[in-house]
């Protein structure tokens, strides 16, 4: 198709400069203009679009040559009429006059303050409005909800305007069919938009997003695993391991509860799930979709003891009732996935459901504050400097499915009703002591991505739940009452095998150990010559502490090792280490212990 519209733009005869204004400011670019003016004549004559819409019409050039390329199309032209934005006042009356042997429509309009474009399905839709990034990602995601194909005049005319575009087409890739640059003044971007997308879409048109129930059919299998937050982790350990930082940081602030019975609302991947479950819980996990339901049950492959902990309900949980029997309930992003009646509704069955000492535990993101006021702000320190931000941040998915997003006074407010102790701080996902163990500045609170929630009937004990959510610099007297025991470990390992040692960490102290800021404490090794006289390599890879190490306790770890790239023989320093403080080998802690292990080049 680009060839031939290529070709057809070579050897039409077409010249717009025959209907072109002659008091146009810009009449001494028409020469430079010529080609690109024959490229839409090509482009309308390959197409043969049925029905046009254009964006931004000016003195009705490109109009024109659609129309002359294809003369039975009908034609809908959108201008502002004004002197931004390189138009003209009054130049739509030219265009007018130009095509008016055609079937044509023009509107004086702004399509930047449009939910929608007038009409129906068009066969081209063409995007030459407001060039500055905002505005053409703003106008292209009109343009393919209602066009098969949508013409991005300028791809190429400003390095904003391109990386936006550019940025739109990566959000929405798997919209679109295929998409494709034809060499020109500025750069001709065509798109083909998916038929099964502008299907769906009109299929839905007429809906009514008023709550989750609407939405229901979008989370599907795809969503939990390409874009969900933390799909990459679960791909990888399917759901048998939290390394993704926001279902850790969840779980750290859960285990203020160390046994009982736990209810996991919107379960997803069951990545939480399976973790209650191995620490001891009693776990119903629900969620409304099948397809998470699928998934959460997958985590439990042969693990049949384990999953006998579990109650799996494929249940919308606002249609259903709980006696007082939860020791803990954990909402992990979902209250911005509810409507605010659906908000209430689960907040009034949580307060009946936990028992008096219960505790209802809340992740939730975004912060509203931070896409308010933060992001728009480094948009603009960006832009400053030629930089780039996308317009639109948030995700697609997230764009449909975040009905309720949340700021701290709503969340604190909607709790306070059922609850009468409330706790709603801001934080990080890496970082969720946030301002619960810090003082937070204005631009700090509006700066952090998330915000945590702690709600119950009983006084919250903040004192525990900011030690588990921080890690102060330790005295050594206070780490010379753990011990380490390495469980297993090869002998023998080849150049790229990098391996994982299991460790066994006993607590005598009254102390949390975790991997929070600001001096996290991680599981970490050495490698030195075999007599351990010389490091080879000092600074192993970090292996966090999760879940956190509890006073007068023991757990078991799984530590990343990575080996030297030379065969030899040496020696494997397990230790600790608190960042900035010290590593726990050095006196007078001393707590180590040394492997000798043979590096080979190849197996034998």
């Amino acid at each position: 198709m680009f060839d031939e519209i290529i070709q057809q733009a070579r050897q039409t005869e077409y010249d717009f400069r025959q209907t072109a204004n002659p008091d146009d400011p810009l009449g001494h670019l028409f020469n430079e203009w010529f080609d690109y003016y024959k490229l839409k004549w090509a482009i309308a004559h390959v197409l043969k679009p049925a029905t046009i819409l254009e964006i931004g019409v000016r003195y009705g050039y490109s109009s024109a040559a659609f129309l002359h390329g294809n003369p039975s199309a009908k034609y809908v032209g959108i201008d502002l009429d004004t002197d931004s934005y390189g138009g003209i006042k009054g130049a739509i009356n030219w265009a007018k006059t130009i095509t008016q042997q055609f079937h044509t429509e023009y509107m004086i309009a702004d399509t930047q303050v449009m939910n929608r474009l007038p009409g129906d399905l068009y066969d081209l839709i063409h995007v030459d409005g407001q060039q500055d990034g905002n505005g053409s990602f703003h106008d292209l995601e009109l343009a393919i909800k209602q066009s098969r194909y949508v013409l991005v005049d300028g791809y190429l005319w400003t390095r904003q305007n391109f990386m936006a575009v550019s940025d739109f087409l990566f959000t929405n890739s798997d919209l679109l069919d295929w998409y494709g640059v034809i060499p020109g003044y500025a750069g001709d971007l065509l798109i083909k938009v998916s038929p099964n997308y502008l299907n769906q879409f009109h299929q839905n048109i007429n809906i009514q997003v008023t709550s989750s129930t609407d939405i229901r059919n979008t989370y599907t299998k795809e969503y939990y695993t390409e874009d969900c937050g933390g799909f990459d982790a679960y791909k990888i350990y399917q759901g048998k391991k939290l390394e993704d930082s926001r279902l850790r940081a969840v779980a750290t602030i859960a285990s203020l509860k160390k046994s009982g019975k736990v209810l996991d609302i919107a379960c997803g991947r069951g990545e939480l799930t399976y973790h209650f479950a191995k620490q001891g819980f009693q776990v119903t996990a629900i969620d409304y979709a099948q397809s998470a339901i699928d998934l959460a049950q997958k985590c439990f492959i042969d693990e049949e003891n384990l999953k006998n902990n579990v109650d799996f309900l494929c249940e919308n949980i606002c249609d259903l009732s709980f006696p007082k029997a939860y020791d803990l309930a954990v909402a992990s992003d979902v209250i911005e996935h509810l409507s605010v009646a659906e908000v209430e509704l689960l907040y009034s069955k949580i307060s009946q459901a936990i028992n008096p000492d219960g505790l209802f535990v809340i992740h939730t993101f975004p912060n509203l504050w931070y896409y308010q006021y933060e992001y728009k702000r480094k948009r603009r320190i960006a832009a400053s400097v030629g930089a780039y931000l996308p317009v639109q941040p948030r995700t697609r998915y997230e764009m449909l499915m975040h009905i309720n997003e949340q700021s701290p006074r709503v969340l604190k407010k909607q709790l306070a009703r059922h609850f009468e102790y409330v706790l709603v701080w801001f934080g990080e996902p890496t970082h969720p002591g946030g301002s619960l163990v810090n003082k937070y500045s204005i631009q700090e609170l509006r700066s952090a991505t998330s915000l945590f929630a702690i709600a119950a009937h009983q006084p919250i004990n903040q004192s525990e739940l900011k030690q588990r959510l921080q890690m102060q610099p330790l005295p050594y007297q206070v780490a010379e009452k753990l011990k380490l025991v390495v469980k297993d470990f090869p002998q023998n390992l080849v150049i790229g095998s990098d391996f994982e040692v299991s460790i066994e960490l006993i607590n005598h102290s009254q102390f949390i150990f975790n991997s929070f800021l600001p001096n996290p404490v991680h599981l970490s090794y050495h490698w030195m010559n075999e007599p351990g006289t010389n490091n080879i390599i000092f600074d192993g890879e970090r292996t966090a502490i999760f879940p956190p190490l509890n006073p007068i306790a023991q757990n078991s770890y799984k530590v990343k090792i990575k080996i030297p790239q030379e065969n030899g023989n040496y020696l494997l320093r397990l230790t600790l280490v608190q960042e900035n403080v010290r590593w726990f080998d050095q006196e007078p802690i001393n707590l180590k212990q040394d492997i000798p292990i043979t590096i080979n080049l190849k197996a034998d």
